[in-house]
Parts: structure tokens; sequence; C-alpha cells
């Protein structure tokens, strides 16, 4: 059965002053991070958010969890732990832009698990550093994976927390009943952001 038409969303002018991919390997269809600077909060305070794998957000074209991550910041953002954050950095585990995970498993199988990963190339285009380099532009991490089903998923989350245990991260309310991040999709506005325990 072929899937229903996907709606085609916007970034909010209300929120959002720039939009800016950062690292974005067209003709491999892999987008590594996206910067969104908001209109309200100081540009040089950045939160760093991350996520699964992207979707096909661009510079023009966001999407519901976008511009759900950017409302609850913009509204957010005038105390607690956001406060006076200007700019959201996204980064994912996975570079893949595809909007449905087993698309990218058929990536794994058809390229490897490192392509998906975005960790098969040296320089710009390797996401364990650009993860890396977004943590030092970063006052805050907000880890917001939520429950994957992509193959040797769990242990992609724990070169994850390699790369960002010496930072300060946070995630959405409560843990998921199996414990992990939730992701933005399920967020309320008026939820609370709580510090997240690497050591559990």
């Amino acid at each position: 059965m072929e899937r229903a038409r996907k709606r085609i969303f916007y970034y909010k002018n209300e929120y959002v002053k720039n939009v800016k991919l950062v690292h974005y390997d067209i003709e491999t269809n892999r987008r590594y991070r996206l910067d969104i600077e908001l209109k309200n909060g100081d540009s040089e305070k950045a939160v760093h958010l991350m996520m699964i794998n992207p979707s096909k957000a661009n510079e023009e074209i966001s999407d519901n969890t976008l511009n759900r991550i950017i409302k609850y910041v913009s509204l957010n953002n005038s105390a607690g732990v956001l406060q006076n954050i200007g700019k959201i950095i996204i980064t994912n585990l996975y570079v893949v832009c595809e909007i449905y995970q087993e698309k990218v498993d058929e990536y794994i199988s058809v390229q490897s698990l490192d392509f998906v990963k975005g960790i098969d190339t040296e320089g710009k285009y390797n996401n364990n550093t650009i993860i890396e380099m977004a943590n030092k532009d970063a006052q805050l991490i907000i880890i917001a994976w939520g429950k994957g089903y992509i193959f040797d998923y769990d242990n992609r989350i724990q070169e994850i927390f390699r790369l960002i245990k010496n930072k300060e991260i946070y995630h959405m309310e409560d843990l998921t009943q199996e414990g992990y991040p939730r992701h933005p999709r399920t967020w309320a506005y008026s939820w609370k952001l709580k510090r997240y325990n690497i050591e559990g």
C-alpha cells in the first residue's frame, strides 16, 4: 500500500530568524548538522539537540518535529536552563535523510552501518567529529532520540554517550518506559527539562 503524501511544513517567521545547513552531503542524501537561529534570545548561546536521524528538512523546508522544538525553546527561553538561548543546533545518531526508520536499515544493507552513522569519512563529514564540535558550540545538550528500531541502535547510543559524557545533558520530562529520552514529536510546551545522568 502506498503511503499518503506527506504534508509540507515551513519555518515559522514569528520564531525563526535564520536556518543554516552547516554540514550536508547532497550526493549521499546525508545531513549532519542544522543550525536554527531564533528571533528571541542570544544567538551566541546555543542548545544542542540530538535525535535519531534527519527528515527532509533543509534551509527552506521544516517539519513538524523541528517546528515543535523551535516553538518549545522560544516559549521557554526567558527563564530556566534555556534562558536566553538563541540558537538550536540539530544533530542525529544517524545522518541519512529518511522519514521512515525501516528505510534507514535499507541504507545499512546497501551501504554500511558506518555510512549511516556518518563516520565513514574523515574531515568535515565525520558525524562524531561534528557532534563533538556542536558540543563545544552549545551551553547544554538535550537528548531526544526516543526508542529506535534501527540495527545496532543501543550500541550507537553508547557511542554517543562517550562523546557527550562531560557536558550538561538534559531530557524532557520522564524517560520512556524503556528508558529512552522522549522524542520531540511527543513534547508538550509546558513540560520541563530534567538533568540526565549517563551513569544511570
